[in-house]
């Protein structure tokens, strides 16, 4: 069976890949049983995965990330040469032996008239797929996921983790679903701390003044003017210090992962000022004053170069190839190494 998990809300979604991994065996013949392919996987590639045969397991799972919308490069765009070849894969379907579980795994929406959503409506026994949404009401979230992790928060202390966190802007309609995921892995991550400070106890307002900083966006720029020069010493204390703050090392990821393209955005509007950049981008007029600054430094191949290491990094830790410390680690050393 194939299954199609997409939509912006990214950690709703992977909890549910995580239940389908379970589902494998044995979680020490599992990592032979799973296979991860990324958004330049040849059609062959994919066939050969799910048609080989489980080991020492009665299941086998394949996931393809970002395959139907071949994210994996910031320019990308998809053609009648790919269109052709998702129509053969969807072609190929019917084929998909039965001990493989097949998973299009998507971090943008799949738009209902995808022929890959309209054959889950024709063959549901064959096929589903599944619309991983924003939340509406922050504040509920907050306190269901709370909930979810054991815990109780205060509405009153839910309300202030929400405006702690910058959500970022519905008007900025080209990255407001991607600020909107770091924005909620955020806030799980800020969770995680208060839960544990309160010890079974209800989080309330004074616990999440104490624990939660207001957002800056300084460590970012940081980072960039840092890797800019290839000073892999400052670039590491200065992700050092995020981690001591408390942020996981997969929200680090993704909010480098922002600013790297924000910086494509930048390279592509290079000869706009500051002030036209950020109502080009829809950013604020700080952060397009330093983009301008930063962008200088950096060839379009560099900011491309950086943006798939970063997306490689985050496949590595989400596949388990390495923990998430060692992934940053290491991307923080390319990154560095590739401007010295």
């Amino acid at each position: 069976m194939w299954h199609l998990l997409h939509g912006p809300n990214d950690i709703a979604r992977d909890e549910e890949l995580a239940k389908m991994k379970a589902m494998v065996g044995d979680p020490a013949m599992a990592s032979l049983n799973i296979t991860v392919l990324d958004s330049g996987a040849l059609l062959k590639d994919i066939e050969a995965a799910c048609d080989t045969v489980s080991f020492l397991a009665e299941r086998r799972l394949v996931i393809l990330r970002n395959w139907l919308t071949k994210t994996g490069g910031p320019r990308r765009k998809a053609g009648k040469e790919s269109d052709d070849t998702v129509m053969r894969l969807i072609a190929y379907l019917p084929e998909l032996p039965e001990t493989t579980a097949l998973v299009f795994l998507e971090d943008g929406t799949i738009a209902d008239t995808h022929p890959l959503v309209k054959l889950a409506q024709e063959q549901p026994s064959h096929g589903r797929v599944k619309l991983f949404k924003l939340p509406d009401d922050a504040v509920r979230w907050i306190s269901d996921r709370a909930k979810g992790k054991g815990g109780e928060i205060a509405p009153a202390a839910a309300q202030l983790l929400a405006t702690k966190i910058n959500r970022g802007e519905k008007v900025d309609r080209d990255h407001y679903a991607e600020d909107s995921r770091l924005y909620l892995r955020k806030l799980d991550n800020e969770l995680e701390k208060l839960a544990a400070f309160a010890t079974g106890r209800r989080i309330e307002p004074a616990d999440v003044e104490l624990l939660v900083a207001d957002e800056e966006v300084s460590d970012m720029f940081k980072f960039i003017d840092a890797v800019s020069v290839g000073d892999g010493k400052t670039a590491y204390r200065t992700m050092r210090g995020v981690l001591q703050r408390g942020e996981s090392p997969l929200v680090i990821m993704t909010m480098l992962a922002r600013q790297t393209r924000l910086l494509i955005l930048a390279k592509e509007h290079e000869s706009l000022s500051a002030d036209q950049l950020a109502q080009t981008i829809h950013v604020h007029p700080f952060v397009a004053k330093k983009l301008t600054q930063q962008v200088r430094r950096f060839a379009m191949r560099e900011l491309e170069r950086a943006h798939g290491a970063i997306l490689q990094a985050d496949i590595s830790i989400k596949t388990g190839r390495m923990d998430d410390v060692t992934a940053l680690d290491a991307l923080v050393a390319l990154l560095c190494a590739n401007r010295g």
